[in-house]
């Protein structure tokens, strides 16, 4: 099934967030200034101070989310370029692929932190109230349960990612992200299925899986390429949000609650909107990929109320064929 950082939107965020060098670090201005700041304060390899210096003039929650020397360096530097680009009536430049922004308590990004944490939080709501509505022997109870998980462990690392963005974090942060997508594909499709074919059910399982195995041994043991892991989320969410499309149409009488996924299929792709607008953060906060998780933050409520209702109906089929082959039983 579909996620609030699905289909589209996913992709897209993937393709922005490259962090190959912009006009910012590239400018010679930031350049010299990182390299007179780190001479003057850095140990080498830049991850200390000197004891002239001293680690303990570094504020503890700077410590604890590992800003280094050499990044002290650069976040001082970065502001120092955008000063000088204003002055001269330039644009505001990029840095590594992103907008410059105001850290508050080490946190890079605390828009897109905070509108991450709104995303989590909606999926744990959502999730209690799917486990008050709907009994576990329900069919798809527990493929929902875990597609619950999935998401949540997606908005952690999104979390994460935001606060500080490490190679470790943004590999964390793009596989969550296409476990996702990987994994709401895979419910889609069982849920077309409908228990009709076990067999498929379990080589799609297995493919599933093996793809997913292979998409990060990839990305995180060869070759980090951003292109690629963009086609695969391209691939991928396109035909989860067209069979989405395909089955609401189908069902549209039969099922009538079948138009909350469909709605909620279009919004991700109205929120998209988000991130082809593309400007300097608002407050140095704020930015249009914050937004975009801000937009996000309120479709949990519509998917799992789908969720709820399609439970429901299949528990209630499935009595119901229960009781007309109970007489030729008995």
């Amino acid at each position: 099934m579909l996620s609030s950082r699905v289909v589209l939107c996913l992709i897209v965020v993937i393709a922005v967030r490259s962090t190959s060098a912009s006009v910012g670090d590239r400018s010679p201005y930031y350049r010299a200034c990182v390299e007179k700041c780190s001479t003057a304060n850095c140990t080498e390899g830049g991850v200390n101070f000197h004891s002239s210096y001293g680690a303990q003039a570094q504020p503890l929650y700077l410590q604890l989310t590992k800003w280094s020397c050499h990044d002290e360096c650069c976040y001082d530097c970065m502001w120092k370029t955008v000063e000088a680009f204003s002055n001269r009536n330039w644009a505001i430049p990029q840095f590594h692929g992103k907008w410059p922004f105001t850290r508050i308590l080490g946190i890079q990004e605390p828009a897109s932190v905070v509108f991450s944490i709104f995303n989590f939080i909606a999926h744990c709501m959502m999730l209690k109230q799917f486990r008050r509505e709907v009994r576990k022997t329900s069919p798809m109870y527990w493929l929902w349960h875990a597609y619950a998980m999935v998401c949540l462990n997606c908005w952690f690392w999104s979390s994460v990612f935001h606060t500080r963005d490490t190679p470790f974090t943004e590999m964390m942060d793009y596989f969550s992200a296409f476990s996702t997508v990987l994994f709401s594909f895979y419910a889609m499709v069982v849920r077309l299925l409908n228990g009709q074919s076990r067999i498929m059910i379990v080589i799609l399982s297995f493919l599933c899986a093996g793809f997913f195995v292979h998409h990060v041994t990839y990305l995180a043991l060869v070759n980090f390429d951003y292109g690629y892991n963009m086609q695969a989320n391209i691939i991928v969410g396109i035909a989860n949000a067209m069979g989405w499309f395909i089955w609401c149409f189908y069902y549209r009488k039969s099922q009538p609650y079948v138009w909350r996924c469909a709605l909620f299929v279009l919004l991700v792709g109205v929120c998209m909107i988000f991130e082809l607008m593309d400007f300097p953060p608002f407050l140095w906060v704020i930015d249009a990929h914050s937004l975009w998780h801000l937009a996000t933050a309120g479709l949990p409520f519509i998917f799992y109320r789908f969720l709820i209702d399609d439970c429901k109906f299949l528990r209630n089929e499935f009595v119901n064929n229960k009781e007309k082959l109970r007489p030729h039983i008995d």
